[in-house]
């Protein structure tokens, strides 16, 4: 959903009716999972997909039916041999889709801080309620301080939501869940993956543009001003011109923060995995051949760090996929970035045997 906010954000102040459409279940195959988002205006515009093609229009079909009746609804597309000719999903599974008209919630464009968005699909009573929940200091949840969205109407089912929502955060993946005698479903919308690029070299100009492409908010981190500027890394979100133990400490690096060390310089190199071995950091590679790796790893053992916390360095850096290029280096970095996202192996997809091939 987060691909269309800023749409929502736009076509909510023109003060054009519209209607959302959400995949809440995947049953099999299907080319996007639960959480995909379509809009759909009255007069026709389409923003987001919920099936990379295959059902949109009559996604857009059902929702423009919803904006005239202004009641939610529940579609299910999906293909056997009994519906060859009717529309459904190439790829043999099947969804569901809830539609439901925009009724001038306020969404933010960007989200810098986590929340899940609950949606009742089913039930006797508040079909078509959404509650907005924040995720506090603890990591549980909390309505909006502003109060928009912060209640279905009914004190004991918000409550009941804000549990399963507290749960959500921690899962950070769309599910449907039965509260009470409803079904709410959970969208957790987090922030940006944040990388940080540390070296200006050839091999980041390429990472930049890819990652920021794939959804990460990228930082580049290096002191040359004629290296780290905005003509080579127009993509990037921030452009750090300090050595990294001076900009490090103000990016504050969690677990959302993935690193990315492409300098073969010790003094760049060394400093860095120093201060992102000792936070909770998602990913860290560096880059650099075995011999390079063997020097930079008995510099850390006698800087006092362990063998185990020294494995967690993905070094060399990146995927095999015979890489030569700085583009395709590039790549292969952001293919074993992605894995470390989703706890994939990076496995061939003919050798996958999982039910669904790209969702976890």
């Amino acid at each position: 959903m987060k691909d269309v906010l800023e749409t929502i954000e736009r076509w909510r102040a023109n003060g054009e009716p519209f209607a959302l459409a959400t995949v809440i279940k995947v049953d099999g195959s299907a080319p996007r999972d639960e959480g995909a988002t379509m809009l759909v205006s009255a007069s026709g515009a389409i923003a987001g997909s919920v099936s990379g093609g295959c059902v949109e229009g009559a996604v857009a079909d059902e929702a423009r039916g919803v904006l005239a009746s202004g009641t939610p609804k529940i579609v299910r597309y999906g293909i056997n041999k009994n519906m060859m000719w009717d529309v459904g999903l190439s790829c043999g599974g099947a969804i569901e889709v809830y539609i439901r008209p925009f009724e001038g919630q306020a969404l933010p464009a960007e989200i810098t801080r986590p929340i899940v968005l609950c949606m009742v699909v089913r039930g006797p009573s508040h079909v078509g309620a959404v509650r907005v929940v924040e995720a506090n200091a603890g990591g549980n949840g909390s309505a909006p301080r502003d109060g928009s969205q912060a209640s279905t109407g009914d004190a004991a089912l918000d409550a009941a939501i804000d549990a399963a929502a507290a749960a959500a955060f921690a899962r950070g993946t769309a599910t449907a869940v039965t509260v009470g005698a409803h079904d709410v479903f959970l969208l957790p919308l987090l922030p940006d993956p944040r990388l940080i690029i540390v070296g200006a070299v050839h091999i980041a100009v390429a990472l930049c543009d890819l990652a920021a492409r794939s959804g990460f908010a990228v930082t580049v981190v290096d002191p040359r001003e004629r290296l780290n500027n905005r003509a080579r890394f127009p993509a990037a979100r921030r452009l750090a011109v300090g050595w990294p133990e001076d900009e490090l400490p103000a990016l504050a690096p969690d677990e959302n923060t993935y690193v990315a060390v492409l300098t073969h310089d010790e003094k760049f190199d060394d400093p860095t995995l120093a201060y992102v071995l000792t936070r909770a950091v998602r990913y860290v590679g560096a880059i650099g051949s075995r011999k390079t790796q063997a020097m930079r790893r008995k510099r850390l053992e006698q800087t006092g760090f362990s063998a185990g916390v020294i494995d967690t360095v993905h070094a060399p850096v990146g995927l095999d996929i015979g890489a030569q290029t700085p583009e395709e280096i590039a790549v292969a970095i952001l293919a074993e970035m992605i894995a470390a996202k989703y706890e994939r192996a990076g496995m061939k997809l003919k050798d996958q045997t999982g039910e669904h091939i790209h969702a976890s």
